[in-house]
């Protein structure tokens, strides 16, 4: 059944890159409606499940909005490549690799916390890996181009190894799943809610990250051509998008349930997960000079891992243009 549901979340990704294959998704980002990237979580899934955000926008001569599910962050981002879709949120590698190719898009506003909340290495309980140190040689899965990427290489840095000394498997969320259960990896780097799920239900235990100054960084993202073309209509929707945050966190029960009903995980698996964020769950705040150096840092830790091809500049893809509202 688990697997199941995985492989369902992972379903609504792959229908949409289909379409941006085959080229039928491309739109006129001119219009009045806005194309949102989402996935199983985060302010734009409690937008998308709660349907005020869609109210407000229309009341302001915006819409319609299309949402577009994906499972991973790298999809996404192809997806803003191809012209599909006009914003969505993601982690920082996903966004230090579109720029390491060109990708014409901007960051546009973060969420930003301390520390690597929500995400995490699990190993089978019955394995001999009792701390990171332990994972040389072994054979671990997790999502390349994805916030996954850099936590297990900055992970492995901090004692000692590197993506070298490790063997690495790039795994979707619903087969790395699979992949812990029947044995065939050693270890799996994700995030929320498959962190929390494979705590709960495949067996796992949590092989906790070596400590360090780093933080969890969401980053809103949107075309280069939404972003310029339709300055207002972005300012616009981070307002509209910051007014569902607060409520988000006013409401988490709501969201519990929404995510409850849309993943069909179980409710203490989805309580497990919101307890990791104690101080708030949602955040949508304009790009900081904090924002774009830590940015950065994550671009210069994976250039010397040898993971992007050449030096990028962070501040390059930053638009500071917004100031909320309200």
């Amino acid at each position: 059944m688990i697997r199941r549901q995985i492989l369902g979340l992972i379903g609504g990704g792959v229908a949409a890159l289909a379409l941006v294959g085959c080229g039928s998704a491309k739109h006129d980002s001119s219009d009045k409606g806005v194309v949102f990237a989402t996935q199983k979580n985060g302010v734009p899934f409690l937008a998308q499940a709660r349907g005020e955000f869609e109210k407000r926008l229309k009341a302001r001569g915006i819409g319609p909005v299309k949402w577009v599910e994906f499972p991973s962050g790298p999809p996404l981002i192809e997806a803003i490549r191809a012209g599909a879709v006009d914003i969505g949120l993601v982690g920082d590698t996903p966004v230090v690799y579109a720029q390491a190719a060109g990708t014409d898009l901007y960051y546009v506003a973060a969420q930003s916390v301390p520390g690597l909340v929500g995400s995490g290495l699990v190993v089978p309980k019955g394995s001999t890996v009792k701390s990171f140190a332990d994972l040389k040689g072994k054979k671990v899965a997790y999502t390349k181009g994805s916030a996954s990427e850099y936590a297990i290489a900055s992970a492995l840095g901090r004692v000692g190894l590197t993506l070298a000394d490790i063997v690495s498997v790039n795994l979707a969320p619903g087969d790395a799943q699979t992949a812990l259960a029947n044995g065939s990896i050693d270890a799996w780097l994700t995030w929320d809610p498959y962190f929390t799920l494979a705590l709960a239900r495949s067996n796992a235990r949590e092989i906790a990250l070596p400590p360090s100054d780093l933080r969890t960084v969401a980053l809103y993202v949107a075309s280069g051509k939404f972003t310029r073309d339709r300055t207002d209509v972005l300012k616009v929707t981070l307002d509209e998008l910051r007014a569902e945050a607060a409520w988000g966190n006013a409401h988490r029960t709501f969201y519990r349930d929404a995510v409850a009903k849309a993943t069909r995980l179980p409710l203490p698996v989805l309580d497990g997960m919101l307890a990791r964020y104690k101080d708030f769950l949602f955040a949508v705040d304009p790009i900081t000079p904090a924002d774009i150096a830590t940015q950065q840092r994550v671009a210069d830790y994976l250039l010397a891992a040898k993971v992007i091809p050449r030096k990028i500049d962070a501040a390059k893809a930053a638009w500071t243009g917004w100031t909320p509202a309200k």
